[in-house]
């Protein structure tokens, strides 16, 4: 009976041993114990929040608004303030204050952040004022500008030089055209343009137009007329001895008129009237407009001969024999 005690207690011994064994094997060792440092506990790591900077510095900083020079086509020049003119070069950064101008037969086009753009017409002058993160302000000097806003919540402003008059759009296509004394037109394509001056508001809607003269407020919007027409008034003499002679006629309101180098607007009613110099021999005068919408229209009146010499007297003088 002894023996046999003994034996099962043997062999549960060795149960026992093996089950330690095979428990350490499978699972690990169940007893250890593993020890966190009390700062690390109480003070666990710090995490970034998923849109921190990741050390990308150019990520970080806010997306910077330029002013590009998309496209020339002809003879196109910039400057900064009023320092000389230069060549322009494409995908040149304009900054605030530089100047782009297009010559004869030449255009430009200007990229003002995201999704707006300016092209100049021929013989037209623009000048970049303030670029902010949501306003694009440029002032147009003389000329013609075709501008595109895309929608994408940047506004555009466009000043006229000599006034306070300015167009200002959030989305849409519309033209402005300037003599750069104070007077100007703008027309609509598509979206809305709002236009400022004098105090007064109007609102522009695509397929319209309103044209401001200086120092006034900018005329009711009306309907952009299906053409461009130009007549022009006969002048007073083809043969002269003066030094100017004035050119006259009738257009579409608020449209520019250029004559050589000289710039006027026409009036509320498509009224202008121009002193054109004259030079000794014979004189070519050729007029050209063009509307806010970009549309042009010339002709050339007949050429006014100029003789300022004194004429010529051949006189003989006879006495007369005393009686």
């Amino acid at each position: 009976m002894t023996r046999a005690v003994v034996v099962v207690l043997l062999l549960a011994g060795v149960l026992i041993a093996l089950g330690l064994v095979l428990s350490e094997r499978l699972f690990g060792d169940a007893t250890s114990v593993v020890v966190v440092p009390s700062s690390t506990a109480q003070h666990p790591p710090a995490t970034l929040p998923l849109d921190a900077p990741r050390g990308d510095g150019a990520a970080a900083k806010a997306a910077v608004v330029e002013a590009v020079l998309l496209s020339v086509r002809g003879r196109v020049q910039t400057r900064h303030g009023e320092d000389a003119w230069k060549d322009a070069v494409v995908d040149a950064v304009l900054d605030d204050d530089d100047s782009v101008r297009t010559g004869r037969n030449a255009e430009a086009s200007v990229r003002l952040g995201n999704g707006v753009e300016v092209r100049l017409s021929p013989r037209s002058e623009l000048r970049v004022r303030e670029l902010t993160e949501a306003v694009s302000n440029v002032r147009l000097d003389e000329g013609h500008v075709i501008a595109s806003v895309g929608g994408g919540g940047r506004t555009l402003r466009v000043q006229a030089k000599g006034s306070d008059a300015e167009a200002e759009s959030q989305v849409g296509t519309f033209g402005v055209v300037t003599d750069g004394r104070g007077q100007l037109a703008v027309a609509a394509t598509t979206g809305t343009v709002r236009v400022t001056a004098a105090g007064s508001v109007v609102e522009v809607a695509a397929g319209q137009s309103t044209s401001v003269e200086a120092g006034k407020a900018p005329s009711p919007p009306t309907e952009v007329p299906s053409s461009l027409y130009l007549k022009l008034g006969a002048l007073a003499a083809t043969q002269t001895n003066q030094t100017a002679t004035t050119v006259a006629g009738t257009t579409v309101p608020g449209a520019l008129v250029r004559i050589g180098d000289q710039l006027s607007t026409s009036d509320a009613r498509g009224r202008f009237a121009m002193r054109v110099p004259l030079r000794d021999g014979t004189n070519t005068i050729s007029v050209e407009v063009i509307d806010a919408s970009g549309r042009r229209q010339d002709q050339r009146l007949p050429s006014v001969v100029v003789d300022r010499e004194k004429p010529k007297i051949d006189a003989e003088v006879q006495w007369a024999r005393p009686k």
